[in-house]
This record gives structure tokens, sequence and C-alpha cells, in this order.
């Protein structure tokens, strides 16, 4: 809380800095990524007449973004929910990712594997690593397969709960460099519910349990699982809720069921917008031109 306090004290200085770099660099146009740090910078833009683009990738819109929406040139969102919470509804562009994520194969529908990716983001996640630590007695040896990425900072510790328990088939590494090769692997995903991630899993049309972090800012997590999970593609669960029992019944329904998983795949897949970022960058030329 007293960080916050400090950046939004900031926030006067930031503008006035803003304002002096921007007019000397002559700026034609100023696109804002959401957070405090877009804010003064999207302003000082204003100021000087200088058209802004604003985007918005989480299903529930920052602070910084409500606020800029009522002024920006343009507005755009990565999921059409995000519009319900703003004054100025934005063109839903989709949030970009690389390209070799749109080239993940969809998921066999006769397929017979079994092989879940467990992804915490680059730094883990304790919560989902302890699930899985507490769920391997009562999946293991019944064919399941696992990449279970624990995070650098939490590796050793998650390798050590596991003991001498890790099935064959299921591996525990620190970090994924080329994710979207683990995801066509996959036939299911366990992550957190961050923008990014859900933007990744829809282009990959790959199905997921989502357990969205309790601490987020506003919630925002939450409300992306809430939206993947309403949509089909995914089902969310609160991390109050998760324990390795609750998993390790979850995993085997969904597991157990291809269809359900062949269908939650393609549900992920019309979240994916292959242009969005030509659609962003069309947008941001959209806004110059108003000038």
């Amino acid at each position: 809380a007293a960080a916050k306090l400090v950046s939004l004290a900031e926030l006067p200085i930031g503008f006035l800095q803003a304002r002096r770099l921007l007019a000397r660099r002559r700026a034609v146009a100023v696109a804002g990524l959401g957070g405090y740090v877009s804010v003064p910078v999207v302003a000082a833009a204003r100021s000087l007449g200088v058209p802004t683009l604003i985007h918005e990738s989480n299903a529930f819109p920052g602070v910084a973004n409500r606020v800029l929406n009522r002024f920006a040139t343009r507005t755009a969102v990565g999921i059409a929910a995000a519009n319900s919470h703003l004054v100025r509804p934005g063109a839903v562009t989709g949030t970009p990712v690389r390209p070799e994520f749109f080239s993940v194969p969809r998921l066999d529908p006769s397929g017979s594997t079994r092989r879940l990716l467990v992804f915490g983001g680059s730094q883990g996640s304790r919560v989902l690593n302890k699930a899985m630590t507490e769920a391997v007695s009562l999946l293991g040896g019944d064919g399941l397969q696992v990449i279970h990425q624990a995070g650098e900072s939490q590796f050793e510790e998650t390798r050590a709960r596991y003991g001498d328990r890790l099935p064959e088939g299921w591996r525990v590494v620190p970090f994924l460099p080329r994710i979207h090769e683990q995801l066509a692997w996959a036939d299911l995903v366990l992550s957190r519910a961050g923008s990014q991630t859900l933007a990744e899993l829809a282009a990959a049309g790959r199905p997921s349990i989502l357990v969205p972090f309790g601490s987020a800012t506003h919630g925002h997590q939450t409300v992306n699982a809430e939206v993947f999970d309403k949509a089909g593609a995914s089902v969310a669960i609160a991390e109050d809720s998760l324990s390795g029992d609750v998993l390790a019944l979850l995993l085997r329904e969904l597991l157990g069921d291809r269809r359900r998983l062949v269908a939650m795949g393609e549900s992920a897949r019309s979240f994916a917008r292959p242009d969005a970022a030509k659609l962003l960058a069309d947008l941001l030329f959209e806004a110059e031109g108003t000038r």
C-alpha cells in the first residue's frame, strides 16, 4: 500500500518529465499498455495534442486504463468482456502473441494420450507446485505424463517435495524457454490466469484448469478465469479450494473425457486473434491520423 501511495505521489513529476520528453522527440502517437506507469505518459501526450492508444489485455480493466479510457484517442481490448467495464468501449483486437503459438496443431479427437503441462509462469506458482506434489500419490501409475514447470526459485523445493514419488513419465523443470512446444505436446494445461497466459492458451487452442492468483490487482485474474470458464474453454478453481485431492479428481475427470478436452480447446481458440499485432498497429496509425 505504501509503495502504491509513493507511485501516486510521483505521477505529477512523471507527467512533467513525459511532457518534456514527448515534446523534445516530437512524438506523433503514444501507446499505453496499462499500469500506473502509463498514466503520466498518456496524459502528457493528450495535453500536447498527441494522439493516444491504450490497450487492456485483461477481462477487467485496471484503474489506469479505466481512467485513460475517458480521454484516449483510441482504446483496444484483448477480451470483449472488458468493454462492459469501460465508459467508451474499445475495439476487440486480442492480445499479441508470437506466431508460433498459432502453429500448434489442434487436439486429435481420436488421441489417447494423457499429457498435462503445469505452468506457473517464469517465477513458478507455490500454490500449483504444492497441489501437484500432494496429488502425485493419487495420479501415478495410470499412464499420465506430466511436464511440471516449477519456477527457478522453487525448483529445488518442489523436486524435494516429490522425493522418490515422481512417476515414470513425469518431469519437473525450472523453466520452459519454448513454451509453445510444450503446449503442442499437452492435452491439458494447469496454470494461472494472467492475460498473456490466456492469450497463449487461446492461440494454441489448449483446454485448461485455471487457478487465478488471489492477490492479483483488483482480482483481474479471477475475472479472466471466469470468462474462460463461462465460455467452456477452462475450468476455474479458486486458490483456497485447490488441494491435492481436488486436483487429482479434476484431472482424472478431464483427461478421461477426450471429447470434452477437444471442445474446450476449440472454445479457447475462439478467443484467439492471429492479427492482434496488426490490428493494434492499424489503430495506432488511425489515431495518428486524427491529429
